[in-house]
Protein backbone atom coordinates (compact mmCIF):
# COMPACT_ATOMS: atom_id res chain seq x y z
CA UNK A 1 0.00 0.00 0.00
CA UNK A 2 1.69 3.19 -1.05
CA UNK A 3 0.18 5.18 1.82
CA UNK A 4 2.00 8.75 0.46
CA UNK A 5 -0.12 8.61 -2.77
CA UNK A 6 -3.16 8.06 -0.63
CA UNK A 7 -2.17 10.83 1.55
CA UNK A 8 -2.32 13.17 -1.40
CA UNK A 9 -5.03 11.74 -3.54
CA UNK A 10 -7.06 12.52 0.29
CA UNK A 11 -5.85 16.10 0.81
CA UNK A 12 -6.18 16.67 -2.93
CA UNK A 13 -10.23 15.02 -3.06
CA UNK A 14 -10.81 17.60 0.27
CA UNK A 15 -9.59 20.76 -1.75
CA UNK A 16 -11.84 19.72 -4.80
CA UNK A 17 -15.04 19.19 -2.69
CA UNK A 18 -14.19 22.31 -0.99
CA UNK A 19 -14.04 24.42 -4.04
CA UNK A 20 -16.92 22.93 -5.21
CA UNK A 21 -19.18 23.36 -2.66
CA UNK A 22 -18.74 26.67 -1.59
CA UNK A 23 -21.18 28.03 -4.02
CA UNK A 24 -23.30 25.53 -3.46
CA UNK A 25 -23.43 26.02 -0.01
CA UNK A 26 -24.48 29.37 -0.15
CA UNK A 27 -27.10 28.92 -2.49
CA UNK A 28 -29.02 26.34 -0.07
CA UNK A 29 -27.97 28.65 2.48
CA UNK A 30 -26.22 25.70 4.67
CA UNK A 31 -24.34 28.31 6.41
CA UNK A 32 -23.20 29.92 10.22
CA UNK A 33 -24.82 33.22 10.87
CA UNK A 34 -23.88 35.14 13.72
CA UNK A 35 -25.64 35.15 16.71
CA UNK A 36 -25.48 36.10 20.44
CA UNK A 37 -22.88 32.89 20.61
CA UNK A 38 -21.40 33.07 17.52
CA UNK A 39 -19.32 36.26 16.65
CA UNK A 40 -17.82 36.27 13.19
CA UNK A 41 -18.49 38.37 10.16
CA UNK A 42 -20.88 37.47 7.49
CA UNK A 43 -22.43 34.16 6.41
CA UNK A 44 -19.94 31.37 6.65
CA UNK A 45 -20.84 28.39 4.37
CA UNK A 46 -21.20 24.98 6.59
CA UNK A 47 -19.41 22.72 4.56
CA UNK A 48 -15.59 21.09 6.19
CA UNK A 49 -17.27 18.41 7.31
CA UNK A 50 -19.01 17.22 4.23
CA UNK A 51 -15.47 17.90 2.21
CA UNK A 52 -13.14 15.81 4.66
CA UNK A 53 -16.07 12.99 4.68
CA UNK A 54 -15.68 12.99 0.93
CA UNK A 55 -11.64 13.25 0.68
CA UNK A 56 -11.47 10.76 3.63
CA UNK A 57 -13.90 8.28 1.87
CA UNK A 58 -12.88 9.01 -2.32
CA UNK A 59 -8.92 7.71 -0.20
CA UNK A 60 -10.64 4.42 1.55
CA UNK A 61 -12.33 3.43 -1.40
CA UNK A 62 -8.79 3.67 -3.63
CA UNK A 63 -6.66 1.95 -1.24
CA UNK A 64 -8.93 -0.75 0.06
CA UNK A 65 -9.64 -3.19 -2.51
CA UNK A 66 -12.18 -5.30 -0.28
CA UNK A 67 -15.20 -2.89 0.69
CA UNK A 68 -16.02 -5.24 3.42
CA UNK A 69 -13.04 -4.46 5.29
CA UNK A 70 -14.32 -0.26 5.48
CA UNK A 71 -18.00 -1.22 5.31
CA UNK A 72 -18.44 -0.70 9.11
CA UNK A 73 -16.68 2.73 9.34
CA UNK A 74 -18.13 3.90 5.34
CA UNK A 75 -21.72 3.43 6.99
CA UNK A 76 -21.49 4.49 10.03
CA UNK A 77 -19.69 8.02 9.20
CA UNK A 78 -22.58 8.60 6.15
CA UNK A 79 -25.21 8.31 9.46
CA UNK A 80 -22.79 10.56 11.17
CA UNK A 81 -22.68 13.65 8.62
CA UNK A 82 -26.01 13.18 7.45
CA UNK A 83 -27.31 13.64 11.34
CA UNK A 84 -24.68 16.53 11.04
CA UNK A 85 -25.87 18.24 8.10
CA UNK A 86 -29.58 18.24 8.83
CA UNK A 87 -28.56 19.87 12.26
CA UNK A 88 -26.25 22.17 10.36
CA UNK A 89 -28.96 23.13 7.61
CA UNK A 90 -32.92 22.75 9.96
CA UNK A 91 -31.36 21.92 13.81
CA UNK A 92 -32.84 18.62 14.90
CA UNK A 93 -33.65 17.46 17.70
CA UNK A 94 -31.19 16.32 20.89
CA UNK A 95 -32.73 13.61 21.73
CA UNK A 96 -32.90 12.71 17.57
CA UNK A 97 -28.96 13.51 16.84
CA UNK A 98 -28.03 11.36 20.14
CA UNK A 99 -29.90 8.27 18.72
CA UNK A 100 -28.31 8.31 14.96
CA UNK A 101 -25.10 8.45 17.28
CA UNK A 102 -25.74 5.36 18.97
CA UNK A 103 -27.08 3.42 15.55
CA UNK A 104 -23.59 5.07 14.13
CA UNK A 105 -21.44 3.33 17.08
CA UNK A 106 -23.49 0.26 16.90
CA UNK A 107 -22.69 -0.25 13.34
CA UNK A 108 -19.25 0.44 14.61
CA UNK A 109 -19.09 -2.15 17.17
CA UNK A 110 -20.97 -5.07 15.33
CA UNK A 111 -19.93 -4.38 11.59
CA UNK A 112 -15.90 -4.16 12.66
CA UNK A 113 -15.61 -5.18 16.10
CA UNK A 114 -14.23 -2.16 16.76
CA UNK A 115 -14.82 -2.01 21.15
CA UNK A 116 -13.48 -1.26 24.14
CA UNK A 117 -13.11 -4.74 25.61
CA UNK A 118 -10.13 -3.51 28.43
CA UNK A 119 -9.41 -0.20 30.31
CA UNK A 120 -6.23 -1.29 31.20
CA UNK A 121 -4.87 -1.12 35.00
CA UNK A 122 -6.10 1.72 36.01
CA UNK A 123 -5.97 1.22 39.34
CA UNK A 124 -2.69 -1.27 39.89
CA UNK A 125 -4.91 -4.58 40.61
CA UNK A 126 -5.02 -5.84 37.11
CA UNK A 127 -6.85 -4.99 33.62
CA UNK A 128 -10.49 -3.67 34.17
CA UNK A 129 -12.12 -6.06 31.44
CA UNK A 130 -15.82 -4.71 30.37
CA UNK A 131 -16.46 -8.39 29.14
CA UNK A 132 -20.23 -8.00 28.52
CA UNK A 133 -20.41 -4.05 29.42
CA UNK A 134 -17.82 -3.28 26.39
CA UNK A 135 -20.17 -2.64 23.62
CA UNK A 136 -22.56 0.00 26.33
CA UNK A 137 -19.06 1.19 27.58
CA UNK A 138 -17.79 1.85 24.00
CA UNK A 139 -21.46 3.69 22.78
CA UNK A 140 -21.02 6.24 25.67
CA UNK A 141 -17.75 6.62 25.18
CA UNK A 142 -17.92 7.62 21.26
CA UNK A 143 -21.52 9.62 22.13
CA UNK A 144 -18.99 11.44 24.62
CA UNK A 145 -16.02 11.89 22.58
CA UNK A 146 -18.29 13.05 19.51
CA UNK A 147 -20.03 15.58 21.83
CA UNK A 148 -17.03 16.97 23.36
CA UNK A 149 -15.13 17.52 20.07
CA UNK A 150 -19.05 19.52 18.96
CA UNK A 151 -18.57 21.98 22.25
CA UNK A 152 -14.87 22.57 21.16
CA UNK A 153 -16.06 23.99 18.23
CA UNK A 154 -15.86 27.35 19.19
CA UNK A 155 -12.83 28.82 17.49
CA UNK A 156 -11.48 29.19 14.10
CA UNK A 157 -8.96 26.11 13.84
CA UNK A 158 -9.72 24.71 17.69
CA UNK A 159 -11.71 21.71 16.68
CA UNK A 160 -9.72 20.98 13.72
CA UNK A 161 -6.42 21.28 15.58
CA UNK A 162 -7.00 19.19 18.28
CA UNK A 163 -8.26 16.37 16.02
CA UNK A 164 -5.12 17.08 14.70
CA UNK A 165 -2.85 16.58 17.64
CA UNK A 166 -5.22 13.09 18.66
CA UNK A 167 -4.65 11.76 15.15
CA UNK A 168 -0.62 12.55 14.92
CA UNK A 169 -0.23 11.54 18.50
CA UNK A 170 -1.69 7.51 17.26
CA UNK A 171 0.43 8.28 13.76
CA UNK A 172 3.67 9.10 16.07
CA UNK A 173 2.81 5.80 18.43
CA UNK A 174 2.62 3.35 15.42
CA UNK A 175 5.94 4.77 13.91
CA UNK A 176 7.41 3.50 16.96
CA UNK A 177 5.90 0.42 16.98
CA UNK A 178 6.91 0.16 13.64
CA UNK A 179 3.71 0.53 11.07
CA UNK A 180 2.06 3.27 9.58
CA UNK A 181 -1.76 3.65 10.25
CA UNK A 182 -4.18 4.25 7.17
CA UNK A 183 -7.07 5.92 8.93
CA UNK A 184 -5.41 8.44 10.98
CA UNK A 185 -3.30 9.39 8.24
CA UNK A 186 -5.86 10.16 6.44
CA UNK A 187 -8.13 12.09 8.95
CA UNK A 188 -4.93 13.88 8.90
CA UNK A 189 -5.25 14.45 5.08
CA UNK A 190 -8.46 15.86 5.22
CA UNK A 191 -7.65 18.29 8.06
CA UNK A 192 -4.75 19.97 6.42
CA UNK A 193 -7.45 21.28 3.31
CA UNK A 194 -9.90 22.41 5.86
CA UNK A 195 -7.70 24.30 8.26
CA UNK A 196 -6.43 26.13 5.43
CA UNK A 197 -9.91 27.04 4.47
CA UNK A 198 -10.99 27.55 8.48
CA UNK A 199 -8.09 30.06 8.62
CA UNK A 200 -7.71 32.29 5.98
CA UNK A 201 -9.62 35.25 5.86
CA UNK A 202 -11.50 34.92 2.56
CA UNK A 203 -13.96 31.83 1.39
CA UNK A 204 -13.59 30.95 4.74
CA UNK A 205 -15.48 27.37 5.64
CA UNK A 206 -16.74 26.24 9.33
CA UNK A 207 -17.06 22.76 9.72
CA UNK A 208 -20.09 22.25 11.40
CA UNK A 209 -21.97 19.67 13.55
CA UNK A 210 -21.29 17.15 10.56
CA UNK A 211 -17.39 17.70 10.68
CA UNK A 212 -17.35 18.04 14.35
CA UNK A 213 -18.77 14.98 15.03
CA UNK A 214 -17.27 13.04 12.28
CA UNK A 215 -13.94 14.07 13.22
CA UNK A 216 -14.99 12.61 17.17
CA UNK A 217 -16.13 9.99 15.79
CA UNK A 218 -12.95 9.12 13.72
CA UNK A 219 -10.82 10.06 17.03
CA UNK A 220 -12.68 7.00 18.67
CA UNK A 221 -12.33 4.70 16.43
CA UNK A 222 -8.87 5.20 15.66
CA UNK A 223 -8.15 5.45 19.39
CA UNK A 224 -10.53 2.21 19.81
CA UNK A 225 -8.54 0.16 17.11
CA UNK A 226 -4.69 1.58 18.58
CA UNK A 227 -5.73 0.64 22.22
CA UNK A 228 -7.25 -2.63 21.97
CA UNK A 229 -6.23 -6.19 21.38
CA UNK A 230 -2.69 -7.90 20.75
CA UNK A 231 -1.43 -5.41 18.07
CA UNK A 232 -2.08 -2.45 20.61
CA UNK A 233 -0.25 0.26 20.42
CA UNK A 234 -1.08 2.41 23.16
CA UNK A 235 -2.94 1.18 26.65
CA UNK A 236 -6.55 3.59 27.07
CA UNK A 237 -5.19 5.67 29.67
CA UNK A 238 -2.77 6.68 26.93
CA UNK A 239 -6.03 7.95 24.83
CA UNK A 240 -7.13 9.79 28.00
CA UNK A 241 -4.25 12.17 27.77
CA UNK A 242 -4.29 12.34 24.17
CA UNK A 243 -7.72 14.01 23.96
CA UNK A 244 -7.40 15.64 27.41
CA UNK A 245 -8.39 18.68 26.59
CA UNK A 246 -11.97 18.35 25.39
CA UNK A 247 -12.50 15.32 27.33
CA UNK A 248 -11.63 17.55 30.66
CA UNK A 249 -13.44 20.89 29.39
CA UNK A 250 -16.41 18.59 28.46
CA UNK A 251 -17.04 16.94 31.11
CA UNK A 252 -16.15 19.63 33.63
CA UNK A 253 -18.91 21.90 32.45
CA UNK A 254 -21.31 19.16 32.49
CA UNK A 255 -20.34 18.39 35.68
CA UNK A 256 -21.06 22.30 36.71
CA UNK A 257 -24.49 22.50 34.96
CA UNK A 258 -25.86 19.56 36.68
CA UNK A 259 -25.03 20.99 40.19
CA UNK A 260 -26.31 24.12 38.92
CA UNK A 261 -29.69 21.63 38.10
CA UNK A 262 -29.07 22.67 34.35
CA UNK A 263 -29.35 20.18 31.64
CA UNK A 264 -25.80 19.16 30.78
CA UNK A 265 -26.65 19.77 26.93
CA UNK A 266 -27.97 23.08 27.53
CA UNK A 267 -25.32 25.32 25.63
CA UNK A 268 -23.57 28.61 27.10
CA UNK A 269 -20.10 30.30 26.94
CA UNK A 270 -18.36 28.64 29.91
CA UNK A 271 -16.12 26.25 28.19
CA UNK A 272 -12.34 27.16 28.20
CA UNK A 273 -12.39 29.30 24.96
CA UNK A 274 -15.02 30.90 26.00
CA UNK A 275 -13.20 32.11 29.22
CA UNK A 276 -9.85 32.48 27.09
CA UNK A 277 -11.85 35.11 24.86
CA UNK A 278 -13.69 36.88 27.40
CA UNK A 279 -10.28 37.25 29.57
CA UNK A 280 -8.91 39.34 26.64
CA UNK A 281 -7.37 36.82 24.38
CA UNK A 282 -7.61 37.27 20.68
CA UNK A 283 -9.01 33.94 18.55
CA UNK A 284 -5.41 33.37 17.33
CA UNK A 285 -4.01 33.54 20.91
CA UNK A 286 -6.88 31.11 22.23
CA UNK A 287 -6.46 29.34 19.32
CA UNK A 288 -2.51 28.76 19.98
CA UNK A 289 -2.68 28.62 23.93
CA UNK A 290 -5.01 25.73 23.55
CA UNK A 291 -3.37 23.79 20.95
CA UNK A 292 -0.36 23.85 22.56
CA UNK A 293 -2.01 22.75 25.90
CA UNK A 294 -3.19 19.95 23.76
CA UNK A 295 0.30 19.17 22.46
CA UNK A 296 1.65 19.25 26.12
CA UNK A 297 -1.10 16.81 27.34
CA UNK A 298 -0.19 14.40 24.22
CA UNK A 299 2.59 14.63 24.80
CA UNK A 300 2.88 13.34 28.63
CA UNK A 301 0.52 10.59 27.02
CA UNK A 302 2.88 9.50 25.00
CA UNK A 303 6.10 9.64 27.09
CA UNK A 304 4.49 8.12 29.94
CA UNK A 305 3.59 5.18 27.36
CA UNK A 306 6.96 4.96 25.90
CA UNK A 307 9.16 5.20 29.29
CA UNK A 308 6.57 2.54 30.66
CA UNK A 309 4.89 4.94 33.61
CA UNK A 310 2.46 2.34 35.16
CA UNK A 311 -1.24 2.93 34.01
CA UNK A 312 -2.49 3.66 37.37
CA UNK A 313 -0.37 6.28 37.87
CA UNK A 314 -1.09 8.10 34.91
CA UNK A 315 -4.33 7.51 35.39
CA UNK A 316 -4.26 8.90 38.96
CA UNK A 317 -2.09 12.09 37.46
CA UNK A 318 -5.25 12.22 35.20
CA UNK A 319 -7.15 12.32 37.41
CA UNK A 320 -5.91 14.93 39.42
CA UNK A 321 -5.38 17.16 36.39
CA UNK A 322 -9.38 17.10 35.81
CA UNK A 323 -9.88 17.66 39.86
CA UNK A 324 -7.81 21.04 39.31
CA UNK A 325 -9.25 21.92 35.80
CA UNK A 326 -12.50 21.85 38.06
CA UNK A 327 -11.70 23.79 40.83
CA UNK A 328 -9.62 26.13 38.80
CA UNK A 329 -12.76 26.87 36.22
CA UNK A 330 -14.72 27.45 39.17
CA UNK A 331 -12.76 29.89 40.35
CA UNK A 332 -11.33 31.24 37.55
CA UNK A 333 -12.38 34.75 37.68
CA UNK A 334 -11.23 35.38 41.41
CA UNK A 335 -7.79 33.61 39.97
CA UNK A 336 -7.78 35.98 37.23
CA UNK A 337 -8.10 39.18 39.54
CA UNK A 338 -5.78 37.91 41.87
CA UNK A 339 -3.44 38.03 39.13
CA UNK A 340 -3.75 41.41 38.04
CA UNK A 341 -3.64 42.67 41.51
CA UNK A 342 -0.12 40.79 41.12
CA UNK A 343 0.69 42.04 37.85
CA UNK A 344 -0.16 45.90 38.83
CA UNK A 345 1.50 45.74 42.34
CA UNK A 346 4.66 43.91 40.27
CA UNK A 347 4.18 46.78 37.89
CA UNK A 348 4.37 50.07 40.51
CA UNK A 349 7.13 48.69 42.56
Amino acid sequence: MNYQINFIITVLACFVTLWVLYPFALKVRLVDRPNERKTHKGEIPLIGGISMFFGFVVALLISVPDLNQVRGILIASTIIIVVGVLDDHRDISVRARFILQIIAVLIMTSYSGVTLNSLGNLFGVGDVLLAGWGIPFTVVAAVGVMNAMNMSDGVDGLAGTTALVCFLSVLYLYYLAGGVALKPLLFVGVLIPFLWSNLRKVKKVFMGDAGSMFLGFGVVWVMIEASQGKDAIMTPVTALWIFAIPLIDTVAIMFRRIMKGQSPFLPDREHLHHIFLRAGFSDRATLYTMSSLAVIFAAVGICGYVFQVPEWVMFSGFIFVFIMYLWGISNIWKILKRLRMSLNIVSLM
